[in-house]
């Protein structure tokens, strides 16, 4: 099971609720793989891979601004980081899913969990720091 972990949380609300959603499409995609085999989940895969390309275009965008209000001297490493996430996204097999459809749930929810993961633990919590250190947030 996919989910939103307190340890998770970076500081910056508006940023934490937005982690929090990308959490829920993937927990949607939990559910998803938890149907019978017999139900078809082709509509739905497309559904929660356009939602999630969607809404981590939206995200990305959102949290760029603020590294570049704060003028984050990593702002172009970071932004690589995430164009490379949205590659992995736009290059997710969308072709094959009538066959296998729950191993390219279980794809997807592998490479969202491993990137989501590891990026706000690693990357996200290090400019949060220099955000909270220029806006004097203790």
């Amino acid at each position: 099971m996919i989910q939103w972990k307190p340890e998770y949380a970076i500081g910056i609300d508006i940023i934490d609720e937005q982690h929090k959603k990308l959490f829920d499409i993937a927990e949607e995609a939990h559910d998803l793989l938890n149907l019978p085999n017999s139900v078809d989940k082709f509509d739905e895969i497309l559904h929660i891979v356009q939602e999630l390309k969607d809404y981590v275009a939206f995200h990305f965008t959102e949290e760029e601004k603020i590294l570049k209000e704060i003028e984050y001297k990593k702002f172009f490493t970071h932004c690589i980081y995430h164009n490379d996430f949205i590659i992995e996204l736009r290059n997710f097999n969308l072709e094959d899913i009538d066959e296998g459809q729950d191993e390219h749930i279980l794809q997807l929810l592998y490479m969202v969990n491993n990137w989501l993961i590891a990026h706000v633990t690693k990357e996200d919590v290090i400019w949060a720091k220099v955000y909270k250190e220029k806006k004097n947030i203790v």
